[in-house]
């Protein structure tokens, strides 16, 4: 009756790792990438938790031999020059110390070829036009260069990332008010002046007056580095191009300055924006939406890939039980994006509580405090989908509430005073 069980759009990490989990159930599934891959993507840093999954999909050991090992994340505090190192290892829960670091062309690669080795159909530069809803299947009309042509199936996955297909078509979107960040510059260098030892795969974050910045190492010698800009930024350099604005705000950044002196950039000056939002209902009948496709929340803390590919554990288990049920009624599907906002909500807020001010300081001076620390270690390492005490009193009173503020010398707003130095680990 149907060309195959499932059909999904987009194979990136949240596409490819839905039609693996649904080829461990022996589902046909169809994955249909508007691009051919391999193609430039950011969002090159993992976190620790994400090797759970990697395991269940069977591409870890592959992953531990071919990518550098992130044991942590340090943070720099441009103003002040205070620096501080969360280290995964150090986590509430531990068994997880380090996560990697990734070219996400390769990466991306790597993961649609390994669903297709599962018996997944893959098939590139094929384009979804439009996806039509009945209540006996979904038919996909697909454009492949000068082809046309349709495809059927019980379920439908929207995993087109931020394009975010079915949420735009349905005016589902919702962009985060409350998140200050509207664009980001980024660019692929050689000749960085990188971390070494145990520490050369971390992520550098620095913090500052209008933003913060990424560098993240990758094996080859390369390196990845972005400047994430607020709004006020980026209204004061309107006009100006991705380039332009990189160069001005470097000048004001002397930490990231030098750690560029001798920086060869290899790729253009690229550009992103409108970061954060989600999707009101992350469900319909005989569709559910993976990833990006539902929300995106401020890359930060490098949360991206997590959720697609818990978000394609999640989708996976709920459309095969919609398979053996005969049932695919939206009602059927709510509690999917009750599992995927489990994680997600923990993470907008710590990112709410970054741009209102108080968890910079956090950040910087958690070192006072071994609680707050391990807490925050275990939210940067990606443990958000599992109860625990801990993240119930987060939830509840947020991180600035967990410890006294003022037992903290020097701690008042990062945009009064400079940020009080932290001993690294």
């Amino acid at each position: 009756m149907f060309d195959f069980d499932v059909i999904i759009a987009g194979g990136g990490p949240g596409g490819s790792s839905t039609a693996n989990f649904l080829r461990q159930k022996k589902r046909s599934v169809l994955v249909l990438e508007r691009a051919r891959f391999p193609r430039f993507h950011i969002g090159e840093s993992m976190l620790p938790f994400s090797n759970d999954i990697w395991r269940e999909l069977g591409v870890f050991e592959k992953m531990n031999e071919r990518y550098i090992h992130k044991p942590g994340a340090k943070f720099i505090h441009e103003e002040s020059g205070a620096e501080f190192t969360y280290y995964f290892d150090s986590a509430i829960s531990p068994g997880r110390p380090y996560a990697f670091q990734v070219k996400r062309a390769e990466f991306d690669q790597m993961l649609l070829e390994h669903a297709e080795s599962l018996g997944a159909e893959v098939r590139q530069e094929s384009k979804v036009e439009r996806v039509d809803f009945n209540p006996d299947g979904v038919i996909v009309h697909v454009s492949a260069g000068d082809k046309k042509y349709s495809v059927t199936a019980p379920m439908f996955v929207d995993a087109t990332g931020r394009d975010a297909m079915m949420g735009v078509e349905r005016n589902l979107k919702e962009p985060d008010g409350m998140v200050t960040t509207n664009a980001a510059v980024h660019c692929m260098y050689q000749n960085i002046d990188r971390s070494t030892g145990a520490d050369e795969g971390n992520i550098l974050i620095g913090l500052f007056n209008g933003g913060w910045w990424w560098l993240i190492p990758f094996n080859d010698g390369d390196t990845s580095v972005g400047m994430v800009f607020e709004k006020n930024f980026t209204k004061i350099n309107r006009g100006a191009s991705s380039k332009e604005m990189m160069d001005k705000a470097l000048e004001g950044l002397p930490h990231l300055k030098h750690l560029m002196r001798d920086a060869v950039p290899v790729l253009p000056v690229g550009a992103q924006g409108n970061w954060s939002y989600r999707c009101k209902q992350f469900y319909g009948d005989r569709m559910l939406m993976v990833g990006d496709a539902a929300a995106f929340v401020d890359p930060l803390f490098s949360t991206g890939v997590l959720f697609a590919i818990h978000g394609a554990k999640f989708a996976a288990e709920h459309i095969d039980r919609a398979l053996t049920s005969g049932n695919f009624a939206a009602a059927e599907f709510a509690n999917y994006q009750t599992q995927c906002q489990s994680g997600m909500d923990l993470f907008k807020g710590l990112v709410h509580e970054f741009y209102s001010e108080s968890l910079r300081n956090v950040l910087m001076a958690s070192a006072v405090n071994p609680t707050m620390c391990a807490v925050i270690t275990s939210l940067l390492a990606g443990d958000v989908y599992r109860p625990a005490l801990w993240q119930g009193v987060v939830r509840k009173k947020g991180f600035s509430q967990l410890i006294d503020m003022k037992s903290i010398p020097g701690v008042k707003s990062s945009r009064q005073t400079k940020a009080p130095a932290a001993p690294q680990k």
